[in-house]
């Protein structure tokens, strides 16, 4: 549509005499340009059409009633002006839209995706799902940094682990689904791999001494892995996952639990 409607205007420019005036049709392309199809498309077409206008009206043998230059200078005034503010305009609403996005997707304190992430990127954005497992973590003992150091500190625990959790995981996922509980998607062709990558994080995060606010801060976590299969919803994978988090918890912390349904008598468990 777009496309249609700036070909329409050069043609008639093109072929109309200057003084029936088509050719201020021009000035409103900008705002359509940057409204369909954003700033970075913007930008180019609105640059392209000021040439080619620009260049169809200068070949022109006559442009009566118009002087040259009177016409030349209002054209360009004009045209960059609503140019200019074409460009600040969608600026301005791609940040703030932007802003919005991830003020409904994010996590406001550690910067992962929340719950309705979680569900968009599954449902959505995953298109491959064969090779997906879940990871769901839990701070072991977390209450006690809180009831010990305060809120304040436990916040800038859990900021720290979700800047681990992603640079360790690295090509997946990190959600946010509870006070101290992350859920970590992420793809991998072998279940070995992805239960190294179990435990590199508990181990990471076992190793590491956050140091907040003058204080050495050490935690552990339980780890739950679950597998996506092809009849799993959200919430099915979630549980298996959660099920074997519980087994973790349940059976001294600080472990990553892991059992496949293709193997019904197999549970790997790493400690």
């Amino acid at each position: 549509m777009c496309a249609l409607i700036t070909l329409i205007v050069i043609l008639a420019t093109a072929l109309a005499t200057p003084h029936n005036g088509v050719f201020v049709w021009s000035f409103a392309l900008p705002i359509l340009f940057y409204l369909l199809l954003g700033k970075q498309y913007g930008v180019v077409l609105s640059a392209s059409l000021l040439v080619i206008q620009s260049y169809i009206l200068g070949t022109k043998s006559s442009l009566s009633p118009f002087t040259t230059f009177n016409l030349s200078l209002n054209l360009m005034c004009a045209y960059l002006s609503i140019w200019a503010i074409s460009h600040v305009f969608e600026g301005s609403r791609a940040h703030f839209s932007k802003r919005l996005k991830n003020l409904a997707l994010l996590d406001p304190l550690t910067g992962a995706g929340n719950r309705l992430s979680m569900n968009h990127y599954f449902e959505v954005e995953l298109q491959d799902k064969s090779q997906l497992y879940v990871f769901l973590l839990d701070l072991d003992f977390f209450k006690q940094v809180n009831d010990k150091h305060g809120h304040a500190v436990g916040d800038k625990v859990l900021v720290e682990v979700a800047t681990l959790l992603r640079v360790t995981l690295g090509k997946g996922y990190v959600f946010r689904v509870g006070g101290e509980e992350f859920a970590l998607f992420c793809s991998f062709p072998h279940e070995d791999e992805a239960l190294n990558a179990a435990e590199k994080i508990r181990a990471d995060i076992e190793n590491t001494h956050f140091k907040i606010d003058g204080l050495v801060i050490n935690i552990t976590t339980s780890i739950g892995v679950a597998k996506f299969r092809s009849s799993n919803t959200l919430e099915g994978l979630i549980n298996q996952a959660d099920k074997q988090l519980y087994k973790a918890k349940r059976f001294g912390r600080n472990k990553v639990y892991c059992k496949f349904k293709k193997e019904p008598k197999l549970e790997k468990v790493i400690a």
